[in-house]
């Protein structure tokens, strides 16, 4: 019988051409049944249980003869039914093949129609003129065997033949439904790998936006960063130019300061650019941020509102924190502010990037660990780096989620993923354009850490350096 490549919308199993080929399961598969087949073959033959008509090595050639198309059977399985039945019946009638391991073989042959079918209508049309010709196959041996009762009694041979419906009955029916049910099995394996890949592009889409977007800021706050350098450059400049010929000290000094002013810029210009630029850039996405609704209602949201309004009048900075803390603890959490190290000199971008940080981690605080939650917000002033944490407290009871990012309690080993989580990758894009890193993450303990490390500007890096030999020698 040929096949019917046609395929029908939403009934065709999404086989690839590739995975109708045979594989190394499919040869193990045919190896273990035709061994079994000829050891069946092998043991009728010598306990006598099985008049065979034939020798016993033709009965071992039908027994692989019979198996081996089965490497086929997702290729062509309605070819490969059709001889393995024709060959099975043939061999039976002539009682040339065992009964044993070949009738395995042939139910796989009927199951493979459903299981692989290129045409829900060829398959069903291919199994009712199978079962129609082992309907007919067994109605024909009946009226023989009719002919010739022997001892049997009517009532005997109308059992013996009932038996023999039921049990082809619910062996070929098995073969449908199991084949049915194989491929309905792999038609919902195959929407639901499709259904994946749809939304992992979807999320990698939804990520790319999400940094575009953030890119733009950056590029808008760094435009009010620089005009901030290019100012302060501009008033020492005027300073020098007056006070050259009168004060050459005074002049000195400002060029000094026009010539640092500069280098950061410069330096800030280049790492931020480079960010900028990078569009392929393999920003770590696990853990991202979904669109649920923050269990607090609007409070999250009310709190990035009131940071943005704290920073209308300008970029913020890191003077700026007192009144973000405390617009977080009018929303009923509790949020411990401190200052580690001496405080050193930032530019502008760094304090801005740093205030970022804590801007976020504070609306996902709000947002995931609720109303209640204990926040701790700490700014260590290190020997090369600033570091600043920011941490909550949450009920053992409830889920663990930050920047989008959700974990039921008690999985610590669990991953930390399932959203989106884009808030973290836009703090993790400002640190890194800047040269820093920062880390996010669930606490062995619950609650959730938000770890960035940003290194110091030029200045503050060759102040410190040279302010080290001084302590030294004193």
């Amino acid at each position: 019988m040929t096949e019917d490549k046609t395929r029908e919308p939403r009934t065709s199993a999404c086989l690839s051409a590739a995975a109708r080929k045979p594989n190394r399961s499919d040869l193990w598969l045919v190896a273990a049944l035709a061994a079994g087949s000829l050891i069946f073959a092998v043991l009728y033959e010598g306990s006598g249980f099985w008049e065979f008509k034939a020798p016993l090595w033709v009965v071992c050639v039908l027994s692989i003869a019979v198996t081996v198309p089965l490497l086929w059977r997702r290729r062509f399985p309605n070819f490969v039914a059709w001889f393995i039945t024709t060959l099975y019946v043939t061999a039976q009638i002539l009682q040339m093949m065992e009964p044993g391991v070949s009738q395995i073989v042939l139910f796989t042959s009927v199951y493979a129609i459903g299981a692989f079918r290129y045409s829900q209508r060829a398959a069903f049309i291919s199994r009712c003129l199978l079962c129609l010709a082992i309907l007919i196959y067994v109605i024909v041996s009946a009226a023989l065997q009719f002919q010739d009762l022997g001892d049997l009694t009517f009532v005997q041979f109308a059992a013996a033949t009932g038996v023999t419906f039921l049990i082809n009955t619910v062996f070929f029916g098995g073969a449908w439904l199991f084949g049915n049910r194989a491929w309905k099995q792999r038609r919902l394996l195959e929407e639901l790998r499709a259904a994946n890949e749809e939304v992992r592009e979807q999320e990698q889409q939804l990520t790319r936006q999400a940094l575009d977007l953030e890119r733009v800021r950056i590029a808008r706050e760094l435009h009010d960063g620089v005009a901030h350098h290019i100012a302060g450059v501009g008033i020492h400049a005027a300073a020098a130019r007056r006070s050259l010929e009168k004060n050459p000290d005074k002049a000195k000094e400002s060029l000094q300061v026009i010539e640092s002013s500069t280098r950061e810029t410069v330096d800030e210009l280049r790492a931020l650019v480079y960010t900028l630029r990078d569009t392929d850039s393999s920003t770590d996405v696990t853990a991202a941020t979904g669109g649920t609704a923050a269990p607090g209602g609007q409070t999250a949201e009310n709190l990035a509102d009131a940071a943005t309004a704290a920073s209308t009048k300008g970029n913020p900075s890191l003077g700026d924190l007192p009144e973000l803390i405390e617009s977080a603890r009018r929303f009923d959490q509790t949020v411990e502010y401190a200052t580690i190290g001496e405080p050193r000199p930032l530019t502008p971008i760094t304090e801005m990037s740093i205030y970022r940080v804590i801007q976020e981690s504070l609306t996902n605080c709000s947002r995931y660990a609720g109303a209640g939650a204990e926040v701790d917000v700490r700014l260590r002033y290190g020997s090369t780096d600033l570091e600043v944490e920011i941490s909550d407290a949450r009920s053992v009871g409830g889920a663990v989620r930050s920047g989008s990012t959700e974990i039921p309690s008690g999985t610590q080993g669990r991953p930390k993923s399932e959203g989106l989580g884009l808030g973290i990758v836009g703090m993790r894009e400002r640190m890194s354009a800047l040269g820093g890193n920062l880390e996010a993450g669930p606490k062995s303990r619950g609650g959730w850490l938000v770890r960035a490390r940003i290194p110091y500007p030029r200045s503050t890096a060759d102040h410190l350096s040279s302010d080290t030999p001084a302590k030294a020698a004193t």
